[in-house]
């Protein structure tokens, strides 16, 4: 009697343990994720910011080349900045998509799926926008000098145009070279330190608080 008695309290403070571990994982975890949740706000409030840039942009730029439907070279400046604007805030609304689809009442390998497709999005379209930033500020002087003072500088001095646009290419080789030298071997912290700077604060923190969950779990 005295051995049932030892081993059914033995069994007793193990089920005790567990639901004190099971409850110790719940409220870590729960404090992670609130803390992951705040991480990509300001996320969340810069794409906001960006989509409404973007429709300011968007509404100033579609009448410019609406109203210079006479003049082509016109067009196709007014048309690329609407454009852009519209790439701003297709963007950003893809940015906010990615995070609210993040469910954090999910298992914790749910998240980091969801969390790693964000990443995914925001390591593959930061070099798009770093080409077209390159160039599209050509467009928007052309637009400036046409709207302000009335100059159009494509059919006064078109050499003018064209040295803007070769210029604007260096930028895009001194970036491309940068991504080159960063795969290479040896490189890792480098690029390590590239890919943070684009993915942004909010999603390396949110990836932390991730990675301190799973330790949490394994440990114990």
């Amino acid at each position: 009697m005295e051995l049932d008695d030892m081993k059914n309290a033995w069994l007793a403070l193990d089920r005790r343990l567990e639901r004190q571990e099971a409850l110790n994982l719940h409220t870590f975890r729960d404090g992670r994720l609130d803390r992951l949740r705040a991480s990509l706000r300001p996320l969340l409030i810069g794409r906001i910011v960006q989509i409404g840039v973007g429709a300011l942009l968007a509404l100033t730029f579609a009448p410019f080349w609406v109203e210079h439907l006479a003049t082509p070279h016109l067009v196709i400046v007014g048309a690329s900045l609407h454009a852009y604007a519209l790439m701003l805030i297709i963007g950003g609304a893809r940015d906010i998509y990615l995070v609210r689809r993040i469910d954090y009442a999910a298992p914790v390998l749910e998240i980091q799926r969801r969390l790693t497709g964000l990443r995914t999005w925001l390591l593959r379209s930061a070099p798009v926008f770093g080409t077209v930033g390159c160039f599209i500020w050509v467009p928007f002087v052309l637009w400036a000098f046409m709207v302000l003072f009335g100059a159009d500088i494509y059919a006064h001095a078109p050499e003018v145009v064209y040295w803007l646009l070769v210029s604007s290419a260096v930028p895009l080789a001194a970036m491309l070279l940068v991504l080159r030298w960063v795969r290479r071997p040896g490189r890792s912290t480098w690029a390590a330190m590239l890919e943070r700077s684009v993915i942004g604060s909010s999603v390396y923190r949110a990836q932390r608080f991730l990675d301190e969950i799973a330790a949490f779990a394994r440990n114990g």
